[in-house]
């Protein structure tokens, strides 16, 4: 690590904060889990991180509508495919 915190500094300053979007952590989960899963080195753990990123938006109360969105999928398509891992019914919860 380095000791110059002024280029750490100097960035903080410089950064234009208009720019940046705020992302709920199960989003940002959901986006990096589905990079993984698509790209050559996510053949093996990707489906499954993506599986369980699904998971976790679904409870954080994520949208179908966004989680296709981010699969590059429609709302249905991604509900049909996940719903079994995300979703259980009130009835048996209770």
């Amino acid at each position: 690590a380095s000791d110059d915190w002024s280029a750490v500094a100097d960035w903080c300053e410089s950064f234009d904060w208009s720019e940046a979007r705020e992302v709920p952590v199960a989003d940002f989960y959901l986006e990096r889990a589905a990079a993984v899963a698509t790209s050559e080195r996510g053949a093996s753990a990707g489906p499954q991180q993506l599986a369980e990123a699904v998971a976790a938006a679904r409870r954080a109360g994520t949208s179908w509508e966004r989680i296709g969105e981010v699969l590059g999928t429609t709302a249905q398509e991604a509900e049909q495919r996940y719903e079994a891992l995300t979703d259980t019914p009130a009835a048996a919860a209770g």
